[in-house]
């Protein structure tokens, strides 16, 4: 067990006859626990600098100089951060689909499709359908990854999606309707100029199917 998890409380737990409240002893057990919760921070101190995601900003400046990463004056720090950390397997990732993929899901946007080879649209052409809050909100994340990610062969568009909640799930019905139109019998005519017309339609209703 390391020592950043130690259970201190269970570690040093003394015998009830020997654990009264604000004993001497009990004093020496706490300042001992401060004493080994401060030697722990600092034997793990060097290894939290080398994770991006809990070194100091300063650190983390160097290993984004290291790794080609430059910070977007309006991204959050915890952004630029997970930049930092993924900044090799996104570049690894970068030629296909499922590494923009996941690139894409690890900064926080998850609803997005790639279209590639669009009919009608040059060959080159790499379409980004996104949400339109995330397009708003994350406009110059977006451009920064197209320009340090995006292949040299394509151009990139975006596309919004509106994502909106369904008020009834959609359900499959049949329509059925039939008429004719009235026409006129003219047998009996001219005799007192009697006529007859002839009439027919049929309705049915619309009905679900449950599967």
């Amino acid at each position: 067990m390391s020592m950043n998890k130690a259970d201190w409380g269970r570690l040093t737990k003394l015998p009830y006859w020997l654990a009264r409240p604000a004993s001497e002893l009990d004093k020496l057990r706490k300042g001992a626990v401060r004493f080994w919760q401060r030697v722990s921070d600092m034997l793990a101190f060097p290894a939290k600098q080398l994770d991006p995601m809990t070194a100091e900003l300063a650190l983390v400046h160097l290993l984004a100089w290291e790794r080609d990463i430059e910070q977007i004056p309006s991204e959050t720090e915890l952004m630029y951060r997970t930049r930092v950390k993924y900044a090799l397997p996104f570049a690894k990732g970068a030629g296909s689909k499922a590494g923009w993929l996941d690139m894409f899901k690890k900064l926080g946007i998850p609803w997005i499709t790639i279209d590639e080879r669009i009919s009608e649209t040059d060959w080159d052409v790499v379409d980004l359908q996104l949400l339109d809050a995330d397009i708003g909100q994350s406009q110059s994340l977006i451009d920064s990854i197209c320009r340090q990610y995006g292949r040299t062969t394509r151009r990139y568009q975006y596309t919004t999606i509106a994502k909106m909640a369904v008020v009834a799930p959609p359900n499959c019905f049949d329509y059925h309707n039939e008429y004719c139109v009235a026409k006129l019998n003219t047998n009996l005519l001219p005799a007192k100029r009697f006529m007859t017309m002839d009439f027919e339609s049929s309705y049915h209703v619309a009905k679900i199917k449950q599967k």
